[in-house]
């Protein structure tokens, strides 16, 4: 019967010069979205909105204020991401875990771009799985007015006699990993004494530190709600361009730092435009964009002469410190000891 209808109809459309409206039109395929993680503070933005004019890929930009916090996102939220940028101690733990995904490097053509002294031999020979994105280093934000003078040690750092609003970074690694230094301990030590000498230190001090800071410990600062913050090098940058009472200090007895890298976790479902962006970010100038928005210090040794001068000198003497030995890389530890450092940092935030 329905044959039938639907060929009579078609009969009277033609006999009374009716027409037959067209199907709609299929609806274009929609531009791949790109779902990128990073730290927040990490990044120029304006890199974003360019990467998406040149490409047509829309990024989807999704922030972390740990590592603990980045590798919980990574392995129980529902959302996967295309690319994250993590240190390379996290870095290190997922590929491990084999969480990431082999690199394409035919699409990654400015891998040369890279500082020789960033390649990771021993661990991602031939940066199979992540390529550098930028460095930072542990140190000290204060102000000036408040403390009367310049602070140049952890030891003077923590003079909570004369220092009386403080924040110290909600870290366990990079907390622990500090007081060790200062306690003459390897930040990256398995030794459950030197652990817990640590956690006993923190402990002697931690009822005069009145914020542990969730990666916005420069914005403590800035705002005036402490007086010294331990913090990331580039966050603490950042705010003092804008307040010449803001200082920044590298400790005098040593502190950490960490190569943030780039990395495409398995299952990717945009694994070509992820490398497509690692490729981007390495270009000279916006390798320099990112590095002067961000006050860290990038790999990439193309961008050099791109890099404003106040910028160029910080990275030097930062240089300089890590020659001297005085900077120390934070590592990848076995379960058990991180377990270790996990416990001992659970009871110094109580």
């Amino acid at each position: 019967m329905l044959p039938r209808l639907t060929s009579a109809i078609l009969l009277c459309c033609i006999l009374v010069g009716c027409t037959i409206p067209p199907s709609p039109p299929s609806p274009h395929p929609s531009l791949p979205v790109l779902r990128i993680l990073n730290r927040e503070t990490s990044i120029d933005h304006a890199l974003l909105v360019q990467f998406t004019a040149e490409t047509g890929v829309d990024i989807t930009y999704h922030t972390y204020r740990s590592s603990e916090e980045a590798y919980n996102l990574l392995t129980t939220s529902k959302q996967g991401y295309d690319l994250i940028i993590v240190s390379d101690e996290l870095a290190e733990r997922l590929r491990r875990e084999q969480r990431l995904a082999v690199l394409n490097h035919e699409r990654i053509t400015h891998l040369n771009n890279i500082d020789p002294v960033f390649a990771r031999s021993s661990i991602d020979p031939g940066y199979r799985f992540c390529v550098p994105y930028l460095w930072r280093i542990v140190g000290l934000g204060y102000r000036y007015s408040a403390i009367g003078r310049e602070i140049e040690s952890l030891a003077a750092a923590f003079d909570l006699a004369q220092i009386k609003r403080m924040a110290l970074i909600d870290d366990a690694r990079v907390s622990l990993g500090l007081v060790l230094i200062m306690l003459g301990y390897s930040p990256n030590t398995s030794d459950p004494v030197a652990i817990g000498a640590a956690r006993d230190w923190l402990l002697t001090v931690r009822p005069y530190i009145q914020y542990l800071a969730a990666n916005d410990g420069q914005d403590m600062l800035q705002q005036d709600r402490v007086d010294i913050v331990v913090e990331w090098s580039g966050d603490l940058l950042q705010v003092a361009r804008t307040d010449d009472n803001l200082r920044f200090a590298i400790p005098q007895e040593g502190s950490l730092f960490t190569v943030d890298s780039m990395c495409i976790p398995t299952g990717s479902a945009q694994q070509a435009a992820a490398e497509q962006f690692i490729d981007f970010i390495l270009d000279a100038e916006n390798g320099a964009a990112l590095a002067n928005t961000t006050r860290y210090g990038t790999p990439n040794q193309a961008a050099w002469p791109l890099l404003d001068a106040e910028l160029q000198a910080q990275i030097q003497h930062q240089q300089t410190l890590e020659q001297r030995g005085l900077l120390f890389r934070l590592i990848d530890v076995d379960p058990a000891v991180r377990e270790l450092y996990r416990a001992a940092w659970i009871e110094v935030r109580q």
